[in-house]
């Protein structure tokens, strides 16, 4: 079921940045920002924290590094390099460092930081210094309901300093990042919650292999992770790294740990603020707790970081860059994410050189590939059906061709629901057009738009990065849709962010983008999991939010056996496709029927579930010979 708006025309023109890599040709970006009302100038003397991120000197020998770190020809075949190894061969140099941090200081802002891979300098100066620095004034806006500070016109960096410059992150506080985490709304009656899960007593425990309440042992026995514990590997030895917006308590994970036959000691996790003294905000923390109860649950001898940062540019930059810099984690994994074409060109261009750094370390990431199916842009975060028009859209970070892009299935299961039943047959994309027809009768076409459509597993076709070369000659992949603009249907009644009618971006079709994701696993509600959060369980939650840090755990138990660090994941996953297909004791199952609102499951690869769902225990030796 695919619902989109019709309009007469496509107007407007794609905004084209310069290629800033190798591998992506083209970075669209909306036109504009939802409105915000301008509140004048922010006080001069308030003081920021500001991360200058510096060019890669040669990203073309960078990424050429990457891949011969995964090639069994190369003789750099998982070589990987430590922090100051990748600083000596692929960062800047101490003068050219000591060039920019003059400029910096010469303005009267204290240089806090200089990160270990030499590319990023954190300073902290009063609006008025910044403000001068970079040529804009900074003002104070408000936005349903939030208050924040950004430029008013656009930074210019300094010619001085412009042939090393790259992004300036901090001079907006704008929250940017959404997590993933989705359970059935509960506005209203929730008729559509399976009645298993809705009448369960509060804070009654979870009850193994029951879609709603799976926790990571029945996580373990789909996805046939037990006969790797049953050879001795639980993740001992490794450390994987957990990289979040928000805070969290220990406590819950301890509950859920114990709750599900694990140790309860937590004294494996560790907890580091990237932006040390910042205030970390506790929206968010049901996601950062299911993250570390599921990661570290999956892999549980493992140590687990938790690396946190505000929700900001700024904090954006930082969280990766503490995390991937200080190499220690094995493998890493986020679940917060935003629509690609809604992120900076020059910001997305850093975090690629920083997620090219974990690679060249050995580190793969994995990275939720959101929740509202192939529409990433249609969300109630940011321009949500009807009010805008359904444009088909992936989500960043997953749609880096240098991430894992974690997808999601709904399992098979019969939903006994208040005024029936719906039956899903066999596994499929998760996308709620299964209840459709249900949600229409029974809740009516507001409710409608407003909590089912069109959620699900985000999946499609970048149109920012190029199809990378471990999906080429892959069948099933696909060229980016014609006729994808976002138009602004919205109504008066509902306040004017923009006028109806406008044309707020144009979207290349026909292009050969990075198609996403590459796995998936259960992320459905319905069929999902429970959770330990706020010191009680709950059920029926899901989201790929729940699939990164699951791989995230199965990977690491994987990086224990396999003796070393596993490297970029993504070439050695399709090699292992191309060679086993889905014939017996592959790695990899399929997802052979449903869509995620507009892409429809094939036995083969497709950009509603990539390759499938895995076998882990065929993985781990896969990835181990």
């Amino acid at each position: 079921m695919k619902l989109k708006a019709t309009y007469a025309a496509l107007a407007g023109a794609l905004l084209l940045s310069p290629v800033f890599c190798s591998t992506p040709v083209l970075a669209a970006q909306l036109a504009r920002p939802a409105a915000a009302v301008d509140q004048g100038k922010a006080p001069l003397d308030e003081s920021k924290d500001v991360l200058v991120s510096l060019k890669l000197p040669d990203r073309a020998a960078l990424e050429a590094f990457v891949a011969s770190t995964v090639d069994p020809s190369s003789a750099n075949y998982h070589k990987f390099l430590t922090t100051e190894q990748f600083k000596a061969r692929f960062g800047r140099t101490d003068a050219e460092v000591a060039r920019v941090r003059s400029l910096l200081e010469s303005h009267g802002l204290t240089v806090s930081k200089v990160y270990e891979n030499n590319l990023v300098i954190a300073v902290r100066g009063t609006n008025a210094q910044l403000a001068k620095l970079f040529a804009t004034e900074i003002h104070t806006y408000t936005e349903n309901g939030e208050t924040y500070q950004k430029p008013a016109s656009k930074a210019t960096v300094p010619a001085a300093v412009a042939d090393l410059v790259q992004h300036v992150a901090g001079l907006s506080t704008r929250p940017l990042y959404h997590s993933y985490l989705k359970s059935m709304p509960t506005a209203g009656v929730p008729i559509g919650i399976a009645l298993a899960n809705r009448n369960r007593p509060a804070n009654a425990m979870p009850q193994p292999g029951i879609p709603g309440q799976y926790t990571v042992t029945d996580v373990a026995n789909m996805y046939n992770l037990t006969p790797v514990y049953k050879r001795g590997f639980d993740g001992t030895g490794q450390t994987l790294g957990i990289m979040t917006f928000a805070s969290f308590k220990t406590s819950d994970v301890s509950a859920y740990w114990a709750g599900v036959g694990l140790s309860s000691d937590t004294s494996r996790i560790t907890t580091v603020n990237t932006v040390p003294g910042s205030h970390i905000s506790s929206n968010g923390a049901d996601e950062t707790t299911l993250d570390v109860e599921q990661s570290g649950g999956l892999a549980s001898g493992a140590k687990v970081i938790v690396y946190e940062a505000p929700n900001t540019s700024a904090g954006e930059v930082a969280l990766y860059t503490g995390a991937i810099t200080a190499n220690h984690a094995d493998t890493l994994s986020v679940s917060w994410g935003l629509p690609e074409v809604a992120e900076d060109p020059d910001s997305m261009a850093t975090l690629d050189g920083l997620f090219l750094e974990a690679a060249a370390n050995g580190v793969p990431i994995m990275a939720a590939s959101a929740d509202s199916g192939a529409y990433d842009l249609n969300n109630a975060q940011n321009f949500p059906y009807p009010d805008y028009s359904a444009t088909l859209s992936v989500d960043f970070p997953a749609s880096s061709p240098y991430v894992l892009a974690a997808g999601g299935t709904t399992l098979p299961a019969t939903l006994n629901l208040s005024h029936g039943s719906v039956t899903v047959p066999a596994v499929r994309p998760w996308a709620w057009d299964y209840l459709a027809a249900y949600m229409l009768q029974y809740d009516g076409q507001a409710y409608y738009y407003a909590n089912i459509y069109p959620v699900g597993a985000g999946g499609g076709v970048s149109v920012n990065y190029a199809l990378p070369s471990y999906q080429q000659a892959l069948p099933g992949t696909m060229t980016s849709a014609p006729g994808q603009s976002l138009f602004c249907f919205i109504s008066p009644a509902k306040g004017q962010p923009c006028t109806p009618g406008e044309d707020l971006a144009d979207l290349p079709g026909g292009f050969a983008g990075r198609n996403v994701p590459d796995l998936s696993l259960d992320a459905d509600p319905e069929t999902g999991f429970s959770m330990y959060y706020g010191g009680q369980w709950g059920f029926g939650s899901g989201g790929t939010s729940f699939v990164a840090p699951q791989l995230n755990g199965i990977f690491s138990v994987i990086t224990q056996q396999a003796g070393h660090r596993l490297g970029q994941l993504q070439p050695q996953l399709y090699s292992l496709f191309k060679a086993h297909g889905y014939a017996a004791g592959s790695p990899f199952t399929p997802v052979a029927s449903g869509d995620n609102w507009f892409y429809v499951a094939t036995p083969s690869y497709n950009p509603a579930t990539g390759i499938g769902q895995i076998n882990a225990d065929a993985l781990a030796n896969g990835l181990s010979q």
